[in-house]
């Protein structure tokens, strides 16, 4: 029912912790990376994830008659892709760069970043997202590991960046397979019993101690289960 795509404007804003690399649920406003890092590193109990379920329940029955119908999931996608194609346009790494290259020395510092990153999220009132986040996106651009990051590494950064927005506008939306999970009835319409039912389920898949806890060591169990099941034979 999740979905991997890039939510953010800029590499720029993926370094600082602004906008992001996310994973969303199905047509959902897509989550910063900070946000979405921070959930990874903390316990989820299963009132947890019916609480989360609960609210983007609500997001995506715009109608709000309690249900959710493929055609209200196709308009929440159609505005996404929108988005998506716009950002990807826009999409800028010389202006992305100079913006954190505040000293203009020709490279980006971790402490550069997190200014920037601070930065955005004062002039929008918001909180600063936990610094996990941002360094493990600045590791990621940092290819050479000395701690700061050149020009030639962020065009490269930037590059994946913009490759990822024009994929992730030109896919199909999950709604089909969100439809085929999550309506187990089979009447075309999900419930929010529904929707929490399916992701109760994936939360017992990962709860492997069955203590009705889902614990950051147990998520990298999965994600490590899962690469290994792609691996070629």
């Amino acid at each position: 029912m999740n979905k991997f795509l890039i939510g953010g404007a800029a590499a720029a804003a993926l370094i600082a912790g602004g906008a992001a690399i996310a994973q969303t649920a199905p047509a959902a406003k897509a989550a910063p990376a900070a946000a979405r890092h921070a959930k990874m590193a903390q316990t989820e109990t299963r009132a947890d994830v019916q609480a989360r379920v609960a609210k983007l329940f609500a997001r995506l029955d715009t109608n709000k008659d309690g249900f959710i119908v493929k055609d209200e999931l196709n308009a929440i996608e159609a505005k996404r892709d929108a988005k998506l194609e716009q950002r990807a346009e826009r999409f800028d790494p010389a202006k992305a760069f100079a913006r954190l290259d505040t000293n203009k020395d020709g490279k980006i510092t971790a402490a550069e970043a997190d200014a920037v990153r601070d930065q955005r999220a004062a002039a929008k009132g918001a909180k600063a997202p936990p610094p996990g986040a941002a360094n493990a996106l600045f590791a990621r651009a940092d290819t050479n590991k000395d701690k700061v990051i050149t020009r030639a590494e962020f065009d490269a950064f930037g590059g994946q960046v913009r490759a990822r927005l024009e994929k992730a506008a030109a896919s199909t939306g999950p709604a089909d397979r969100m439809f085929q999970q999550s309506d187990t009835n089979k009447d075309g319409r999900i419930s929010l019993a529904e929707m929490q039912q399916t992701a109760l389920a994936h939360f017992d898949r990962v709860d492997a101690n069955r203590d009705g806890k889902i614990t950051p060591d147990e998520r990298k169990q999965v994600r490590a289960e899962l690469k290994s099941q792609r691996k070629p034979t």
